[in-house]
């Protein structure tokens, strides 16, 4: 039986601890290198990509919301799936998202790498013109291989028929796109002298932040899917997925769809996985800072209803560090007092105004 808890960097989008353990990852399709394999032999070889995967996706999704309300907290991740509790809201679509192509990457990346047994670079466009100059050579990321694989692995933790089950396998589609969108040609140049009268080029990932840069811009245009819910609440299943699937024909697979308005993520909400904006950092003053982190103060903490409260820290880094023959380097630890600035609750434990949650309705419609 394979090891279902592998499967817990993942546990953001489900509860994976559920899906049955005698479930058999069955590989039947060969991918463009012929690569074949079955059963739990399957599971256990690429089991550890899909982990690292899954941990670099929500890596990168800490890093794109750092600086928001909602920042892709630890909470969020570790939700049951309990009908009740399972969101199908903009920021969850992000998630679905990333993760996915997180998943998706990691495999690729092995399998060019020839991580993988039998796998390696994408060579079926070698020696094929590909342009005025140049012909397919080098070594292609095999993308088939690792969206195959990944879908195998991700969309499998959807076993479900109702909308949100849906909505969470287009974003995952969407993801796995997401990859390819950002793909990028690579060439080498070759002739006398380095005239470079010919070139043989290939595709190679992006680096996986132009990814998350790709999909965050997605989740800030991400549409609402508006379902009739009768049947739904009819208990006709087959009815719902019919309506379902016309819907979403309409929607192009690279967008993020998401089902629910988000929460009020000023307010801490245990059950919803909320933690509120109340003892965030924020940033101030530093000319270098991105607009989000030189807004930051405002959005967290001033549109919550918080004020700014500036706090004098001690913090211990690297300094006066020398190379040493051979071959070392050898650093001193400096203290530094730094100001740091971070939301509290007003004076007399006020939050919010009438204004203020005006304006966050506003915000979540």
């Amino acid at each position: 039986q394979p090891p279902c808890l592998l499967f817990s960097a993942l546990s953001g989008l489900r509860d994976l601890t559920h899906v049955s353990c005698s479930t058999n990852f069955v590989f039947l399709d060969r991918s463009v290198n012929n690569f074949l394999m079955t059963g739990p032999k399957a599971f256990l070889t690429y089991a550890n990509s899909v982990q690292v995967g899954a941990r670099m996706g929500i890596h990168e999704c800490k890093h794109q919301f750092a600086w928001e309300k909602w920042n892709c907290p630890e909470k969020t991740l570790q939700l049951s799936t309990h009908i009740g509790l399972r969101s199908a809201t903009k920021e969850t679509s992000f998630l679905h998202a990333i993760s996915a192509a997180g998943v998706m990457y990691t495999l690729t990346k092995n399998c060019s790498m020839g991580d993988f047994e039998n796998c390696g670079c994408d060579d079926s466009r070698i020696g094929q013109a590909g342009g005025k100059g140049w012909i397919w050579g080098g070594c292609s990321d095999n993308v088939e291989f690792g969206e195959k694989i990944s879908k195998h692995f991700v969309d499998a933790l959807e076993g479900g028929h109702d909308s949100r089950a849906a909505v969470n396998l287009h974003n995952n589609e969407a993801g796995r796109l997401a990859v390819k969108a950002t793909m990028r040609k690579a060439c080498k140049c070759h002739g006398v002298s380095g005239s470079c009268s010919i070139q043989t080029c290939w595709m190679q990932l992006a680096d996986f932040r132009e990814v998350g840069n790709y999909l965050k811009m997605k989740h800030q245009r991400a549409m609402k899917l508006e379902l009739d819910k009768k049947p739904a609440k009819a208990g006709n299943s087959a009815v719902n997925r019919g309506i379902i699937a016309h819907t979403l024909r309409r929607i192009a697979k690279t967008e993020l769809i998401y089902l629910e308005d988000s929460p009020n993520y000023c307010v801490k909400n245990q059950s919803l996985g909320v933690q509120g904006t109340e003892g965030r950092e924020c940033t101030k003053g530093d000319k270098n800072f991105s607009q989000k982190e030189k807004k930051s103060c405002r959005s967290l903490c001033n549109e919550c209803g918080f004020r700014v409260v500036q706090k004098r820290v001690e913090v211990v880094s690297s300094c006066n560090c020398k190379f040493h023959w051979c071959c070392t380097v050898r650093c001193e630890k400096c203290m530094q007092v730094v100001t740091k600035y971070y939301c509290a609750r007003r004076e007399g434990g006020k939050r919010h105004n009438n204004k203020t949650k005006r304006r966050d309705r506003a915000q979540r419609h």
